[in-house]
């Protein structure tokens, strides 16, 4: 019987543990379309990809006859903060606002000094600039 109850208190944990996947889990979607691909198609253009040294490229082809390499296309309409470009922002001085949303795809910019408070809210339309208050250079830059 003391066998019995220490196997149940041994297994009943084991079966918590199931790997059912529940049914308002949403599952990854596999062959997710390439988005500037899919952008392109939105904005009733045509797909044409290129051989290239380097590998193949996409291109779009727009009704009003312009040409545009897909991701070129796809990241200009973004509004979003573009960490990638946002880095490229380090090291420089004297900036603009609109000049740090121009190079970061963000529409808002927090200009902060190092060691300020912030809030800690995650906006993707948002950059955050770190700017060293003695020499005026920005030191860090991070999206959200």
């Amino acid at each position: 019987m003391k066998k019995n109850i220490l196997w149940a208190a041994l297994l009943l944990p084991l079966a918590a543990c199931s790997s059912y996947p529940h049914s308002g889990e949403k599952m990854p979607k596999i062959g997710m379309p390439n988005p500037a691909s899919q952008y392109c198609i939105e904005q009733k253009g045509k797909l044409e990809i290129r051989n290239g040294p380097e590998g193949q490229t996409g291109y779009c082809h727009l009704p009003n006859g312009q040409v545009v390499e897909e991701w070129a296309l796809f990241r200009s309409q973004q509004k979003n903060c573009m960490p990638d470009e946002a880095q490229k922002l380090i090291g420089q001085s004297g900036l603009t606002d609109e000049q740090i949303k121009q190079v970061s795809r963000a529409q808002i910019v927090r200009n902060i000094a190092p060691g300020q408070p912030v809030t800690m809210d995650y906006r993707e339309n948002r950059v955050t600039v770190i700017t060293d208050p003695s020499t005026k250079k920005i030191v860090k830059v991070s999206c959200g």
